[in-house]
């Protein structure tokens, strides 16, 4: 092999050696800001303001589990909570839960809920605009005489362990 072509190798190789050792090739680029912070989440809570309390046609329950209802029975739960609504676009909706799917005296009954916000009727969702609102809710189990009752209803039971008020916060996008 020629000497000239000899160093042609040994000077591209110095040439490699040098790239590799040097670091990266240089490039140009650019960064601009997009002026954020830090964000919050809001809260949706219910606080107990007023106990809840159960009547059996207007007189005082002290324990429910106790009951025996008949039929014309009506039992009436009362009770408010505070609600705690931060979010920009906030919106919940307010229902009694824990009654689904229980069959028994639960296919006999007719279970009614309403609802003030500050003794006003509630108007739709709970927003953040009803932040420090105080939500009062009657519940109404009405175990009606006549029609459709029989004697299949006798001995049947109702669990009201799980009932809650729930407010639910729906979906905020456009």
């Amino acid at each position: 092999m020629k000497n000239s072509t000899k160093g042609a190798i040994a000077a591209g190789a110095s040439a490699v050696l040098l790239l590799g050792g040097a670091g990266s090739l240089a490039y140009w680029n650019a960064t601009g800001d997009i002026g954020g912070g830090t964000i919050t989440a809001g809260e949706l809570t219910l606080t107990e303001s007023t106990p809840g309390a159960w009547t059996l046609n207007g007189a005082p329950v002290t324990d429910v589990s106790a009951v025996r209802v008949v039929p014309g029975d009506t039992l009436l739960f009362t009770g408010a909570w505070t609600i705690g609504a931060t979010g920009d676009n906030l919106e919940a909706t307010v229902d009694v839960t824990g009654l689904e799917s229980q069959g028994g005296l639960a296919d006999d009954v007719t279970v009614t809920d309403t609802y003030t916000v500050d003794g006003a009727p509630l108007a739709g969702q709970i927003t953040d605009d009803n932040d420090g609102d105080v939500l009062a809710a009657e519940v109404v189990v009405d175990f009606p005489f006549g029609t459709g009752i029989d004697n299949t209803s006798q001995g049947q039971a109702l669990d009201l362990t799980d009932v809650s008020i729930v407010v639910t916060q729906g979906d905020a996008s456009p």
